[in-house]
C-alpha cells in the first residue's frame, strides 16, 4: 500500500487505512518516540482521531509511505518516525485485545496478520450443546 501522508490528514484516516489494508493490526500515534522492541508508555498515547497530522508534526513533509506486507514491524514504525516525524506503534489483535508489538518488532506485517488471524481461532467462543446445570 502507497499511504499519503499530509498535514490535514487526520491520525483517524491513517488508522483507517492502515487498518484496511493489514487486517488485524492497527497503528496507534503517540507524543514521544520508542526505541526498537520497545513499549510506547500509554500515558503519551494520542486518542483523538480528528488530529491533523500537521499538529503532530509541524514540520511534516507531505509524501507517500510504502508499506507492504513483507515490511518488518520496526521498519515501518521507524519510517513514520524518520521521514515523518510521528511517532508510531502498531499494535495486533488478540482475541478480544490488542497487543503492542514491541516484542515482536522484528516480524514482517503479513507474519503479524497471521498472528491475529490464529487469535480469532483461538479465542473462539466454545459452543458447548449440552446443559450440565442441575436439573429437576
Amino acid at each position: 500500500m502507497e499511504l499519503y501522508l499530509s498535514k490535514e490528514a487526520t491520525m483517524g484516516a491513517v488508522q483507517s487505512e492502515f487498518s484496511g489494508a493489514f487486517p488485524g493490526l492497527k497503528i496507534a500515534f503517540f507524543s514521544k518516540p520508542h526505541g526498537e522492541s520497545k513499549g510506547s508508555a500509554a500515558k503519551f498515547l494520542l486518542q483523538h482521531k480528528e488530529t491533523l497530522l500537521g499538529e503532530l508534526s509541524p514540520n511534516l513533509k507531505v509524501g507517500s509511505l510504502s508499506i507492504q506486507p513483507e515490511s518488518v514491524v520496526w521498519a515501518v514504525e521507524s519510517d513514520f518516525e524518520k521521514n515523518f516525524g510521528l511517532h508510531v506503534q502498531i499494535f495486533r489483535k488478540s482475541g478480544n485485545l490488542w497487543l503492542e508489538t514491541s516484542v515482536s518488532d522484528k516480524l514482517t506485517l503479513a507474519a503479524q496478520m497471521q498472528k491475529a488471524a490464529e487469535s480469532e481461532q483461538i479465542h473462539a467462543p466454545m459452543v458447548d450443546p449440552m446443559d450440565y446445570r442441575e436439573q429437576d
